[in-house]
């Protein structure tokens, strides 16, 4: 049995004050309470996947591996001249009616000839392979602000709504190594040069990784279908199932209070054979007890099964942060913090052996632009070296941002509306963009002291 959850009397100090805002306490309660109630494991490993859970993954886009991936292209969006005339058309009138980043939507940024496609490959990320990728935007002839204007134009082809990064309102990340341009790299993992484990970053739909500048040696991304995993695990490892879909995962909150809260790092959502009166009752369950202003709502859309061939099993869903569960050189975790028990040890190495066997390795260029659906695909990247030759606006500069498609989104599972409202749930919270890298970064190193 897992200790007890932390209360809000429970004498802890938060150095950086509540992580999850008031008006979802009840969520943190409930979830403090699931983890609380944990039933004892058996002490021998279950044979088969949790009940009512897929025993196999049947064949679709979604489930691949590198030995079937597509190889024709067919999943990138190579940009033509044209394509770049019609993108340069779309900034300049952003340009000159003077649009804030949080107007930048398809309507403003209009692409007739290129929009479709991007809503092809829109539709891929959601319903297909998971991972789709923009390549050659000119993006040296640009200068900072028109890059992040490019970056937003672009993206509101895959999602229009932009989740909050950090508790300040930036919806811009930009990731870089901070020691090649003499800054401390102690400010966030984000900031180092290491290779890193195959996770989903941690509350958003979508992810958009925008490539400024490719390092000289090394930084590949690698991306892995989980879908895939979790056939392998089922397979061999029925037992991890169980161990990763159980609510006593603990994250680390980094001195916020509570210090850290559990959940699942899986999930199941039942396919289209589940019965309509049971999905209504379970959605007026939910009405009655999540806060409604800040928690984001999603109904499952309709997809010809051409595309989303895996629906009547239902949908895996994943979300797992190494970093957050077994801290790391940066941000050691907290002895305060329970640990990871052997079988939550065994389940992550497990998921990044498979990942690593499954997996498919590419270069980001200059450029580039790769969305992913952060809920299937798991992704990482290897050690990289900038060039001490070269100007540090050279060294490798990738952009961030957290998408949202209203339109198309999964249904959120219960246990993480906490992290999706904290980053999509408050419509009217303050916006911050910060075009130039080195400027968010001093600016964050100031507020850190």
């Amino acid at each position: 049995m897992p200790p007890s959850a932390p209360s809000t009397d429970s004498g802890y100090v938060a150095e950086y004050g509540d992580y999850f805002p008031k008006e979802l306490e009840d969520l943190l309660l409930e979830s403090q309470k699931a983890y609380k109630n944990v039933p004892a494991r058996p002490d021998y490993p279950e044979k088969a996947v949790p009940m009512g859970w897929p025993a196999q993954l049947p064949p679709s886009l979604m489930v691949w591996d590198a030995g079937t991936f597509p190889t024709d292209g067919s999943h990138e969006v190579q940009l033509s001249e044209e394509d770049v005339s019609e993108i340069d058309e779309a900034l300049k009138a952003v340009e000159e009616k003077s649009l804030p980043p949080s107007a930048i939507n398809k309507a403003s940024f209009p692409l007739p000839r290129l929009g479709p496609r991007l809503d092809a490959a829109c539709r891929s990320v959601h319903f297909g392979l998971g991972l789709s990728f923009v390549r050659g935007i000119p993006t040296r002839k640009y200068t900072d602000e028109q890059n992040v204007i490019v970056l937003l134009g672009v993206s509101s082809y895959f999602g229009e709504t932009r989740g909050r990064q950090r508790n300040d309102g930036a919806r811009l990340i930009h990731i870089f190594h901070a020691a090649s341009r003499n800054l401390p790299e102690t400010l966030s993992a984000i900031f180092n040069n290491h290779a890193q484990l195959f996770h989903n970053d941690i509350a958003t739909d979508l992810l958009a990784m925008y490539c400024r500048s490719a390092a000289a040696v090394g930084g590949e991304s690698t991306f892995a279908s989980f879908p895939r995993i979790y056939n392998h695990l089922a397979l061999h490892h029925p037992e991890m199932i169980h161990t990763l879909a159980a609510p006593d995962w603990p994250f680390d909150r980094y001195g916020y209070n509570p210090p850290f809260h559990t959940r699942p790092l899986l999930f199941h959502l039942p396919g289209n054979d589940t019965d309509d009166d049971d999905d209504e009752e379970m959605e007026a369950e939910d009405g009655d007890k999540t806060p409604t202003a800040t928690t984001p709502r999603a109904t499952t859309p309709t997809i010809p099964n051409t595309i989303d061939t895996d629906n009547h099993t239902g949908r895996i869903l994943v979300s797992l942060s190494p970093r957050l569960l077994s801290g790391s050189k940066i941000h050691p975790r907290p002895t305060a913090i329970p640990p990871l028990t052997p079988p939550q040890h065994a389940a992550l190495a497990e998921i990044e052996a498979a990942a690593k066997k499954y997996s498919i390795t590419t270069t980001l260029a200059a450029g580039d632009i790769v969305f992913l659906n952060n809920l299937t695909v798991l992704h990482g990247r290897t050690a990289y070296k900038d060039s001490p030759s070269l100007p540090a606006s050279s060294h490798r500069h990738i952009m961030r941002l957290f998408l949202r498609n209203e339109e198309l989104a999964w249904p959120i599972p219960r246990p993480l509306l906490l992290d999706w409202a904290r980053v999509f749930g408050d419509p009217d919270d303050k916006e911050l963009w910060v075009a130039d890298n080195i400027r968010d970064y001093r600016a964050q190193f100031r507020r850190r002291g």
